[in-house]
């Protein structure tokens, strides 16, 4: 028999043997943490609306938000964009505070997906007021509304058919 030899029955099994030994455990130690986390990663896309993923309505209205701002570069924006963000996502932001709309790399929470769209864009969505410093937005008016700073219904009315989630989470159907 030669020794050491893989071929022979004996030298298979002390190689065998060895493996098992603190080399082995060592490797494992270091792998499988590693591991661990590239599952995790894996799994944290799962958590996105509580495991509904885009049919969850809060996912739905961030997914819309972002198309809405999707043509706009960083530091500016649009109509749509700005009605997006400062109106039918933030009456959302309460309602969906709990739920999930990024998993990856971690998960991202809907007011905080929120809020890096609204620093992306530079939006000011505070002071909305009619005559304020922040974006046009009517729920500040409340009773006091002077009728030449309205909405203009027909972009009422697309914005409601391009994004109907977000018009329908907001009551913005009922208007039209």
């Amino acid at each position: 028999s030669r020794q050491g030899d893989p071929a022979t029955p004996g030298a298979a099994a002390a190689m065998v043997r060895a493996a098992r030994g603190p080399p082995l455990a060592a490797a494992l130690a270091l792998l499988l943490p590693g591991a661990i986390e590239a599952t995790k990663l894996r799994r944290l896309p799962s958590d996105v609306g509580g495991g509904k993923g885009g049919d969850h309505p809060c996912v739905a209205v961030m997914r819309e938000t972002q198309a809405a701002c999707k043509s706009a570069p960083s530091g500016s924006s649009n109509q749509a964009c700005n009605f997006a963000l400062c109106y039918t996502a933030d009456l959302n932001r309460e309602r969906c505070a709990d739920v999930v709309t990024d998993g990856s790399p971690t998960n991202v929470l809907f007011p905080d997906d929120l809020d890096k769209l609204i620093e992306f864009h530079a939006v000011q969505c505070d002071g909305g007021e009619q005559g304020g410093a922040g974006l046009r937005n009517a729920r500040f008016d409340c009773g006091k509304v002077d009728p030449s700073g309205l909405w203009d219904k027909s972009f009422l009315q697309q914005f409601s058919h391009s994004y109907p989630t977000s018009a329908a989470t907001t009551g913005i159907t009922a208007c039209l």
